[in-house]
Order: structure tokens, then sequence, then C-alpha cells
């Protein structure tokens, strides 16, 4: 009996070894591995934001607020429908015209996009972190009222594209004009 305990204590080993710790060891503390690596990871990515994060603040604050207030007002990150016909407002009244019926919409090709528009202008985006946002619009006033309001659009610092004018000529000599303007902003 003496010689079979040693056997019986190895088969016991062996058999709790297969039995509770190998199972144990290859799904919970496999698992915990793999989850502790992932931390790490986000760990080190997070790091790797916060030093990227830090050196864009030392550039940003490198820039001349005079040249950083331009470029906001150049392409800002949102659009504030109100200031901008406000805007668009005071510059027609400056030129002799008169704005009406404000509307915006999406564009009917959207910022980023490939398309063909309807006249058969292939156009080619890539993807770009610019959106856009049409805005149509009735104006009143002489020829050379709107030629001075378009010269104005044209000066401006905020970027906006003429997508669409339908002129509409009456015996007086004021025009009616109906625009659409293609404004752009930063996502």
């Amino acid at each position: 009996m003496s010689r079979f305990l040693p056997i019986i204590g190895f088969l016991i080993a062996i058999g709790l070894f297969f039995g509770y710790i190998d199972p144990t060891y290859k799904n919970s503390i496999t698992a915990l591995k793999a989850e502790i690596k992932n931390y790490d990871n986000a760990l080190e990515a997070a790091e790797r934001f916060k030093t990227k994060e830090s050196e864009l603040l030392a550039a940003r604050g490198a820039i001349n607020p005079e040249q950083l207030k331009r470029l906001e007002a150049f392409l800002p990150d949102g659009v504030d429908n109100v200031q901008l016909i406000l805007n668009l407002d005071a510059l027609a009244a400056r030129s002799g015209m008169r704005l009406a019926n404000y509307n915006t919409s999406a564009p009917s090709t959207p910022a980023g996009n490939e398309g063909t528009q309807p006249n058969g202008t292939l156009i080619l985006r890539t993807e770009q972190s610019v959106d856009s946002i049409e805005l149509t619009m009735t104006g009143t006033g002489t020829y050379a009222a709107f030629r001075t309001f378009l010269a104005g659009i044209e000066g401006s610092l905020r970027p906006l594209d003429l997508v669409a004018l339908d002129v509409k000529s009456a015996k007086t000599g004021v025009y009616t004009y109906n625009m659409t303007l293609r404004l752009y902003w930063l996502r």
C-alpha cells in the first residue's frame, strides 16, 4: 500500500491540475490578461493624445490673436444663421438692395462627395472636415446695386459661393434676384 500512495497522490495532483488549475488559468486569467493589455493600450493612446494636444495648444498659442480671429471668421466651427442674415442684410442695405424670403437647406451636392451636376460637370471632392448649407433669398434693386452687393460678397472674409441666380426684369429698372448662396463651416 505504501507504494501506491505516491502514485495515487501524483494522479490526484494531475487531476487537480487538468480539472481545476489549467481551466482557471486558461479562461479567467487569460481573459484578465487580455483586458489588462487593452487597458494598457488605451492608456498609451491617452498619453499620445495628451502629448499631441499640448503640442497643438502650444502651436495655437504661437499664432497671432488677430490672425486667429480672422481665421475663425473665415471658416467658423458652426453656422450662425441669424448673424449671417444680419450681415448680408447690412451689406445689401449699403449696396442699395433689399433682401427678403430667407430659407436654408442642405446642399444638393453635399461637401465631401463625388457627383455630377445636372449640367454634366463632374465634381471631385475628398472627405474633408468642412460642411456646407445653402441659403436662398430674394433681393430687389438696380443692376448697379446688385453688382455692388456681389462685390461685397466676393470681398468678404467668409467664403460664400453663389450657386444659383434667377433674375426677373421690370420696366422700372429695379430687378428681382432669386439667389442661392452656399456657406461653409468646419464640422
